[in-house]
């Protein structure tokens, strides 16, 4: 893999989210997160205030996904050798279907992962620097309380003194400051969260990076951090339903040693076994490519059969806009929400019915309908 093609694939990777974003109305989790005070709901507010329309919603997040590539290229450096594995785990990163919705979607995901980035970055090249980024995450995120505790068991297997007694400081101030709680009576979350870590890495990606994880030799600090928290959340699902965006941004960020196993295991055998490794390599990346398309694929899958919520918001408003229809109220108030996003007035001069479950949208002006029309037809 040469260089040129190496940044090529990123200029039209990022050119292809740009226009995908700007094709997905806003989802009804990036509602909720512009409904409440989130630290990032005042840097999305910021973007907003040019305009209320998908492409700024999603650009923070574009923006922070490139300087997550940036950044998780630099620290594939320091673990891995060859120039051409790292142009390949930092592919592979870009590719997984988790980090790819996280770049495409206003989440708290990719500030997540840029902020854990940016520690294992500075922790890499500037060690002082990562103790006062540690300590400035405290007050950030509850679920930075996983990296703690990966930080812990890092600084017990490396008998590090002091790095434990500051990790214990600082998880004490984020449980403190967030009051963490766990609770909860067992009621079987353990298949839900495994199947949300298949389509975070695609089945087969996963299952290879589980190997790797055991397989690795030496842990480090990365291996402490993303081990942790994907235990963690599995030892949690047992107990809880738990929030998949507080602990899968731990867990993507070493997929490095999936490909740092992989040319090991390549290039110690002898020539006559390679062939085994390069069609298991075909296998994992062609798996992980088709599972990224049928993500992005599947609105327009399965619109015969589910609504999808980042499909129709928009050209709802937008028939609503084009006939003067303003001040409405709805039965469905998340769609509400999102029609006021878009532009469409919160009152009571108009009513909207939508009927999930046949697709219909109803509208009515002093109890009388003026409006009828199927959410379908109106996507094509």
């Amino acid at each position: 893999m040469t260089k040129q093609f190496f940044y090529l694939y990123f200029i039209f990777y990022y050119l292809f989210l740009a226009i995908y974003a700007n094709y997905m109305d806003i989802g009804d989790l990036e509602i909720a997160y512009l409904s409440k005070s989130y630290p990032i709901t005042l840097i999305e507010n910021i973007f907003l205030s040019f305009g209320n329309n998908n492409f700024l919603l999603r650009l923070p997040s574009l923006l922070l996904s490139i300087f997550s590539v940036f950044l998780y290229y630099k620290i594939s450096q320091k673990y891995l050798k060859k120039t051409k594995d790292i142009y390949f785990s930092t592919i592979i990163f870009s590719l997984l279907p988790g980090f790819l919705m996280a770049s495409l979607l206003f989440n708290k995901s990719i500030y997540l992962i840029f902020l854990v980035l940016i520690f294992l970055y500075s922790f890499l090249y500037f060690r002082f620097y990562s103790y006062l980024i540690l300590l400035s995450l405290t007050i950030v995120d509850y679920s930075f309380i996983v990296l703690y505790m990966g930080l812990i068991f890092y600084s017990i297997y490396k008998r590090d003194t002091k790095f434990l007694i500051y990790s214990v400081f600082l998880l004490a101030i984020n449980a403190n400051y967030f009051h963490y709680a766990i609770g909860g009576k067992p009621q079987g979350h353990f298949i839900d969260i495994l199947l949300i870590y298949f389509a975070i890495f695609s089945p087969f990606v996963f299952v290879y990076f589980l190997y790797s994880l055991i397989k690795i030799g030496k842990p480090n600090l990365l291996w402490f951090i993303s081990s942790w928290s994907l235990l963690f959340s599995i030892l949690l699902s047992f107990r809880q339903r738990i929030k998949i965006d507080d602990y899968a941004p731990y867990v993507i960020i070493s997929v490095v040693f999936m490909v740092y196993i992989f040319f090991s295991d390549y290039r110690i055998r002898l020539k006559i076994f390679r062939p085994f490794y390069k069609k298991l390599f075909i296998f994992l990346f062609s798996s992980l490519i088709i599972f990224d398309l049928f993500l992005l694929g599947s609105p327009y899958i399965i619109d015969k059969k589910i609504v999808s919520q980042f499909r129709y918001s928009k050209k709802i408003a937008d028939f609503l806009k084009q006939r003067n229809i303003d001040f409405i109220s709805c039965n469905n108030a998340k769609l509400c929400k999102k029609l006021y996003f878009y532009g469409v007035k919160k009152g009571n001069n108009y009513y909207l019915k939508f009927n999930r479950k046949e697709k219909k949208v109803s509208i009515s002006h002093n109890h009388k309908k003026i409006y009828t029309f199927y959410v379908s037809k109106l996507n094509k």
